[in-house]
């Protein structure tokens, strides 16, 4: 998801096997995806809770630098206990079981590696994030066209970070967040958000408000290489290039799913402010 495709440890640009396997991991995701979207209820739902519990093995190794720990089976039960409640709709047992998994997570990886804290935070950056994208997809009236805007503009900003960063380059943004990406990849991810999400709102929605689309198509856009950023801050805090090599050309879940935890939060927490303040008014 880098804006960057230069080989951090060489300098050089990716090869075209890379990017090979980039666009082919792509093309058999994508469709498996958009299906899945579609069809709603437990097919979206268990697509979440497969990627749930992805993430967090692979955040789990990479925090307690050891893989199927115990933190680790306490996070994937609650994830999945957490899982199953959002999508019967019963929210506050799903974050129960969020929170509970992520105190006993700490607790046991303190005990093992002293990563209790970043075991415990698994619940607000992983699970919240998947609880947010059940809510949105299976209990709002417009969830489909919502979603489908959602992960649209996530794919174009992560293109056009890689397109942006690729072929201009230029200014680096911050070395202690990432030797590699650049300005020019944040303005492709804004820029691709924007008119993908102009066109998505206008085939899902109307044409009535496409200045609309256009702004909250850059604000996810935004939010996505923003969370892209803060994934690579989490890697070189703990050393590391890619979580894992669980989606070729891609890197792990996490390596793929981070812009889309920012761009759920910012779209879901809009939508909850939203609806709060039309409620304080009625």
């Amino acid at each position: 998801m880098s804006p960057i495709i230069n080989n951090k440890e060489t300098g050089k640009p990716a090869t075209i096997g890379a990017l090979g396997r980039r666009i082919l991991s792509a093309l058999v995701m994508i469709p498996l995806v958009i299906s899945a979207i579609f069809l709603g209820g437990s097919a979206f739902a268990a697509m979440i809770a497969f990627a749930c519990i992805v993430m967090l093995f692979e955040w789990s190794r990479m925090v307690e630098r050891k893989a199927f720990s115990h933190a680790f089976y306490a996070l994937a039960f609650g994830g999945a206990v957490s899982m199953f409640f959002a999508a019967s709709g019963i929210y506050s047992m799903s974050f129960v079981a969020a929170g509970s998994s992520s105190l006993i997570a700490a607790f046991l990886a303190r005990q093992n590696s002293g990563s209790g804290v970043w075991s415990a935070f698994a619940a607000i950056y992983i699970m919240m994030p998947c609880i947010a994208l059940i809510w949105l997809r299976l209990d709002l009236p417009q969830g489909l066209a919502l979603t489908v805007v959602l992960f649209t503009v996530v794919w174009a900003a992560d293109t056009g970070a890689f397109v942006f960063g690729k072929f201009i380059g230029g200014p680096k943004i911050s070395h202690a967040l990432s030797p590699t990406k650049t300005w020019a990849g944040i303005c492709g991810g804004i820029i691709f958000g924007s008119v993908i999400g102009t066109i998505a709102g206008i085939v899902m929605f109307d044409k009535s408000a496409a200045l609309s689309y256009f702004l909250v198509g850059g604000g996810l856009g935004a939010a996505s290489v923003i969370g892209d950023l803060v994934e690579s801050g989490f890697k070189r805090n703990f050393s590391l290039k890619d979580i894992s090599g669980f989606i070729p050309g891609h890197g792990g879940a996490l390596d793929r799913l981070d812009g889309m935890i920012f761009a759920t939060a910012a779209m879901t927490g809009t939508i909850l402010l939203y609806m709060l303040i039309e409620k304080l008014q009625g």
